[in-house]
């Protein structure tokens, strides 16, 4: 699972016909969303719950925090919305799915049940 950055870079490079210019370890095991924002790349561990912001030159952690929710989910997906500088994690649990909003720091702000009513 660490080389999955390898993987992500090597499908992307591939569909778009360019060459790889770099490859970074993944800095957790179960990594389940990448994003891109504030430059730097980001990644979400769907087993410790962890979220990284990397060097995208080095893969270096520059920070992390712990990735809380209030409804038990299953880490899915990540994003970052530049406009707010806000880190947005995805998650599910049963049938619905939540996004949790961060700061770019790690605080938490909120989350959205994108199924419920």
């Amino acid at each position: 699972m660490r080389k999955i950055l390898f993987l992500l870079f090597t499908i992307a490079a591939a569909a778009s016909a360019k060459s790889i210019v770099a490859t970074l370890d993944a800095p957790d095991t179960n990594i389940s969303g990448l994003a891109w924002g504030d430059g730097s790349l980001w990644a979400l561990d769907a087993l410790t719950d962890s979220v990284y912001k990397l060097n995208p030159e080095t893969g270096a952690i520059i920070s992390s925090f712990y990735f809380t929710h209030p409804v038990t989910t299953i880490p899915t997906g990540l994003a970052y919305f530049e406009s707010q500088n806000m880190v947005l994690c995805g998650g599910w649990h049963d049938t619905n799915g939540y996004v949790y909003k961060y700061t770019h720091e790690g605080s938490y702000i909120g989350m959205v049940d994108m199924c419920g009513g």
